[in-house]
């Protein structure tokens, strides 16, 4: 039971900062070009990165995808918590492994332009614990089989 609320919490932690994110990436493409709290430097700036082309997908800020991805994350871990299904950590396993993947392509392009958003890597670092902790969860339930 910890373990769902682990995940349900880091989930929980990553959607609020993902919240943050998206409304701070509509400001800075409508109007306010102020910094954000995650601005350190120019090679640390998160509003830096929004003025980049690949920070929006589908007319959207790759933060706004997240909005839903992690909610997704923290209701499967609470489904899992009432209903005891133990296929759903291989459901988390897998939604994290694809959230890793998009989360790849940001890093790559951050890479290029030499710019990276603190606040992207902190939700990155937390996909991937909840990754790695759905692997070993999911591990052992197949031993207690």
């Amino acid at each position: 039971m910890k373990k769902l609320y682990a995940i349900f919490a880091l989930a929980i932690v990553a959607m609020w900062n993902a919240i943050y994110l998206t409304i701070s990436a509509f400001n800075y493409a409508s109007w306010d070009k102020s910094s954000l709290f995650c601005d350190i430097n120019n090679t640390f700036s998160c509003s830096t990165l929004f003025s980049y082309d690949f920070a929006t997908i589908f007319w959207l800020p790759f933060p706004a995808i997240a909005m839903i991805v992690y909610p997704i994350l923290a209701i499967l871990a609470i489904v899992w918590a009432i209903y005891k299904l133990k296929w759903l950590f291989k459901v988390i396993l897998t939604i994290s492994i694809m959230w890793i993947m998009f989360n790849s392509y940001i890093i790559y392009n951050e890479f290029q332009v030499m710019v990276f958003c603190p606040a992207c890597l902190f939700c990155t670092v937390i996909i991937i614990t909840i990754a790695i902790m759905s692997y070993i969860w999911n591990k052992e339930e197949k031993r207690l089989k």
